[in-house]
């Protein structure tokens, strides 16, 4: 791993995030997809994927916010974040 700060996805599991359990199913999807596309960056720890209990985002949807950029994205398209995620380990 370089000197550079990890990507970070944070996955929201707080009360609403998580109603019905959408935000766990949002998480075992996301660390599916990142372990397919993703998984030199996932072993050598430039990507790391994370539960919080709020992100303080709330929306009607499941919430992933990417550190370091901070960005956000409702109940995301898994092909996009993917492309997200992508392009800030290129950047990082």
């Amino acid at each position: 791993m370089t000197g550079s700060e990890p990507v970070r996805l944070l996955v929201c599991v707080g009360p609403r995030c998580d109603a019905e359990g959408r935000g766990r199913a949002l998480l075992a999807e996301v660390q599916g997809a990142a372990k397919a596309a993703c998984s030199e960056a996932l072993a050598d720890g430039r990507l790391k994927i994370a539960t919080r209990d709020c992100l303080r985002l709330c929306t009607r949807d499941p919430v992933v916010r990417l550190e370091p950029s901070g960005d956000a994205f409702a109940d995301p398209d898994m092909d996009d974040l993917l492309q997200e995620i992508r392009t800030a380990l290129r950047q990082g």
